[in-house]
């Protein structure tokens, strides 16, 4: 009651609105059964009334859903569940009650009695005892429900003087009793009270919810009532115009802002008036209007029989191939997911929309070939020939690279004895055998069939320009504004741009194909040419002089410099309103920080985007500055540049070490391309050493990691360069992972028992962490070696909840991180760091590690310092509209040093924009900066 402002009254309407709209859910179905006229203009209402329903839930979809308080915002708060079904079915069951009843009434009254009675009590009893769904139900949303409803309705209109066997007043007081009651299980059921002697009462909003009319309680209520109103002699509750009324209420409650106003504890009285008054107007005239109508379509259901056999005996050959696409998609869901059928069941019937959208991007290739021959089956033929083509490359791809086609393979085709040369002879002879037999078979099917199946040449062009629109539309696929990218949203297309593979394998290879299309690396900055990339050559070769002039080394030398990414590592005592208890899991690293370079780093993502942080720390480029249409650049952009340049370019050995797969993010591609030697992963090359875990965490632990560290920091040659991404504290967050919880957590940040453990469990990993990093930097400080540490969190975890990153974006965007040169380093370098204690990106790690080992700069490094040291940190938005799978909203965030979103003053818009054009000429440009003069030579 506390979202409803503490007003009981309020509450007790939102309880009374929701029971009515569960019970009206049953009653239409009920009602239409009920009714035993037919006029045959029903047909013509039905229309209507699905112009009318679209035009609601169109609206309901693209606008606001309906909160009750802006502290506790929620999609899903509506009015009435499963509410489209009912209207959807409900004008089904509208058009053909009357055959319906023909059939029902096969069979005599009192046999329909029995059954269902026996039907109803089975359900209240099964329901009540153990849960099953053992009718075939589904929970109120099939159509064998909805049909025992309406045959209900049917029974109770017919059978009215059984019903008197019964006195009025019994029917009243058993129907408001059994409102009364279903309303309290209701309550009961849906809000259970949680508690825990260790944590007390866990809050819950399950009270939010809309009330399931799929209840034993609301059945009995509804039919009770129903019998209640129908026992007279005259059946004026079910006739045509109640039933509309009935449909069209059902719209309504499908579109939750038209009622949310009348019920919230801030009433605006004109508002609420207005639109009472238009409810009142829309429920009582349009039924009187849609019944009075005289659309008399007739329902000749055996001519409507006739054109559809018309229609498939003319189409016939455009269905089969749509169903042999249809089947050829559904085998290479098959193939990339090993032949296993339980995934392939899971496919068919739970991304069906998906599987739909691989068949229509080949089918209208198929169309687009007949709109250009007008042959059917020499198109069809084509394209079937073409999609298994596809398919056989797809996987001879996935065999040699794990990785789908994708755009930028296209180039291939260009060098078709390079492309061959992969392939195994004898496979390359069955392929061209088996397109031979599908091309003689197909012209034989022409040649035979093909005449009636002849387009005339306004649908040629017709059928043209809709499949190249279909076709074009996905070069908008990313755009993040666009109605292509919302669409594909609401069909559950997630790209999985850091892993193709498992995009193919959730999307399908064509559409991962398509979801690649709408990529471009970076916009053309204003003012990108070739004289004006020289003058910023100069200006910062000229800055890189200045600042070499306080710094002592001409390179690296024998230094060792690591950057290690901490996985998901984020103090949680900065969570908005959420308090740990049980100590500080933190001591070490709260401890070490004010005695070392550290800070805050603000990270573009949450809960995800681990290689974006790392590529940002490695090239000093800010991932703000690419499109959105390219959210990953370790998958997207990497393998398909020519050269790249990194900070272990200026080293003499680099090395990779992640204690997982090397599959995600393209790693190992990458790591080639970026030019590190070796690559410790678990998917073969080199080999890690220590793999520890930590009781029952299956991830590999960070001490682990540590000593995989000082393993290669003891091995020749010295002055070399390591990357580590480590694993411990990777989702998920099991509490059993682990023995004991000494921490525990209240307040903010969860809304239920299991979000508190698997937060308490994050907390006990990261604290193993602190206790690992404490012996570790122990260690590396007794090394000879001289060894500098950048050791960052990549993102917070994904676990906490309840909180609207409109307004605690920053907080829930802040990691922690440490810049450490041990006892060596310290000796032969002065920390030219300008401030120990800051704010900063992923992409200044590289510039502040080279001033803390006091080594002088190229003109990149200097443009980049100026960047660490006069900018504020640089970040995707904070406000939750980036995203690690999919293309994102546009924008950048910049954070001051109080952790405050800021704007660029004069100077530093002239600053960035210098930023912003090598980026571009490095990445997407001209290259005309991307050599070692400007790149990696000291600037002189």
């Amino acid at each position: 009651m506390t979202h409803l402002g503490g007003h009981p009254a309020y509450f007790a309407g939102w309880w009374l609105v929701k029971m009515t709209v569960s019970a009206l859910v049953v009653i239409v179905p009920i009602l239409i059964g009920a009714g035993q006229h037919y006029p045959k203009r029903r047909l013509g209402m039905t229309v209507c009334l699905w112009l009318l329903g679209a035009l609601g839930f169109i609206w309901a979809k693209y606008t606001t859903q309906p909160i009750l308080s802006t502290s506790q915002p929620s999609p899903e708060l509506y009015v009435g569940q499963e509410v489209f079904i009912a209207w959807l079915v409900g004008t089904g069951l509208f058009i053909f009650a009357r055959p319906l009843q023909r059939l029902l009434h096969r069979w005599s009254i009192d046999h329909r009695r029995h059954w269902l009675i026996t039907i109803t009590v089975a359900f209240f009893v099964i329901r009540l005892f153990n849960g099953y769904d053992l009718l075939g139900f589904h929970h109120g949303t099939s159509l064998v429900w909805f049909g025992y409803l309406f045959a209900a309705g049917d029974w109770l209109v017919n059978d009215r003087e059984w019903l008197k066997k019964w006195p009025t007043w019994l029917y009243g007081l058993l129907t408001v009793a059994m409102f009364c009651l279903s309303g309290i299980m209701t309550w009961l059921n849906m809000s259970r009270i949680i508690y825990s002697p260790h944590r007390g009462f866990t809050p819950n909003y399950h009270y939010l919810l809309a009330i399931n009319a799929y209840q034993p309680v609301v059945i009995i209520t509804c039919l009770l009532a129903f019998a209640w109103a129908i026992r007279g002699t005259t059946n004026k509750w079910a006739n045509d115009h109640n039933i509309v009324q009935g449909i069209l209420l059902l719209g309504l409650l499908g579109t939750p802002q038209a009622v949310t106003p009348i019920l919230v504890p801030t009433v605006k009285w004109p508002l609420v008036t207005t639109l009472a008054s238009f409810l009142a107007v829309l429920l009582l005239g349009l039924p009187w209007l849609i019944t009075r109508i005289d659309w008399a379509i007739d329902t000749n259901w055996r001519g409507l029989l006739a054109w559809g056999k018309q229609f498939a005996k003319r189409f016939w050959p455009v269905l089969l191939t749509y169903a042999i696409l249809w089947l050829i998609t559904v085998a290479s869901f098959a193939i990339l997911w090993n032949n296993d059928l339980t995934m392939v069941q899971w496919v068919v019937t739970q991304r069906a929309k998906i599987v739909t959208v691989n068949v229509l991007i080949i089918f209208a290739i198929v169309l687009l070939l007949m709109a250009l021959t007008n042959r059917w089956w020499l198109s069809s033929g084509v394209g079937i020939v073409f999609y298994l083509g596809w398919l056989v490359a797809s996987v001879l791809k996935i065999t040699a690279r794990n990785e789908p086609i994708l755009p930028t393979d296209v180039s291939t085709v260009t060098a078709p004895g390079e492309l061959l040369g992969m392939v195994n002879p004898w496979v390359l002879v069955g392929v061209l055998v088996g397109i031979a037999l599908l091309v003689v078979i197909f012209a034989w099917v022409e040649h035979r069939y093909g005449k009636p199946t002849r387009f005339s040449v306004g649908a040629r062009i017709i059928v043209a320009v809709f499949a190249v629109l279909f076709l074009a539309s996905f070069t908008w696929a990313n755009h993040s504004k666009s109605i292509v990218f919302k669409q594909l949203q609401r069909l559950d297309d997630t790209p999985y741009f850091y892993s193709q593979i498992r995009g193919a394998r959730m999307n399908g290879t064509l559409l991962q194909f398509a979801n690649n299309v709408d990529v471009h690396v970076m916009t053309k900055p204003t003012g990108y040419t070739k004289a004006r990339m020289d003058q910023i050559e100069r200006r910062y070769a000229q800055a890189g002089v200045k600042i070499n002039q306080q710094r002592t080394h001409q390179n690296v030398g024998k230094q060792n410099l690591v950057f290690v990414l901490s996985e998901s590592f984020a103090d949680p005592r900065r969570v908005p309103g959420m308090k740990v208890s049980g100590g500080d899991p933190l001591p070490f690293l709260h401890q070490f920080k004010q005695r070392t370079t550290s800070g805050l780093m603000i990270s573009s993502g949450y809960g995800g985007g681990t290689a974006n942080m790392e590529y940002q720390a490695l090239t000093g480029l800010s991932i703000a500055n690419f499109s959105p249409t390219m959210p990953t650049p370790y998958s997207q952009l990497v393998p398909y540049q020519r050269r790249t340049f990194t900070i272990n370019r200026l080293f003499h050995y680099a090395i990779g070490i992640h204690p997982f797969t090397a599959n995600l993010y393209s790693r190992k591609t990458v790591y080639k391309k970026f030019g590190f030697k070796k690559f410790y992963h678990f998917d073969g090359g080199n080999k890690i050493t220590y793999k520890s875990k930590i009781q029952n965490n299956p991830r590999v632990s960070d001490d682990s990691t540590y000593k995989e560290i000082d393993l290669n920091l003891h091995r020749r040659p010295h002055g070399k360069f390591i990357q580590v991404a480590t694993m411990q504290n990777h989702m998920p967050y099991r509490p059993e992972y682990y023995h004991k919880r000494q921490y525990h957590v209240s307040g903010r940040g969860f809304k239920n028992a299991d979000q508190q453990g698997q937060i308490e469990a994050y907390i006990q990993g990261i604290h193993y962490t602190d206790q690992a990093l404490d012996g570790w930097i122990h260690q590396v400080d007794e090394m000879k070696q001289p060894t500098t540490i950048v050791w960052y969190g990549d993102h917070l975890p994904g676990i906490y909840h309840g909180l609207p990153m409109s307004k605690y974006g920053i907080l829930l965007h802040e990691t922690d991180y440490f810049i450490y040169s041990n006892k060596a380093a310290r000796r032969m370098n002065k920390d030219r760091l300008t401030a120990q204690h800051k704010i900063v990106g992923p992409n200044d790690f590289s510039a502040m590690a080279l001033a803390k080992m006091d080594v002088k700069v190229s003109p990149f490094y200097a443009l980049l310092t100026e960047v660490e040291e006069d900018l504020p940190a640089i970040s995707l938005p904070t406000n939750g509209t980036a995203k690690n799978n999919t293309a994102h909203q546009s924008g950048i965030s910049f954070v001051n040093q109080r952790g405050q979103r800021t704007k660029l003053d004069a100077k530093q818009r002239k600053l960035f924009n210098d930023y912003r054009l090598v980026q571009y000429d490095l990445t997407a440009g001209h290259h005309y900066l991307l050599k070692d003069s400007f790149l990696k030579q000291v600037a002189k």
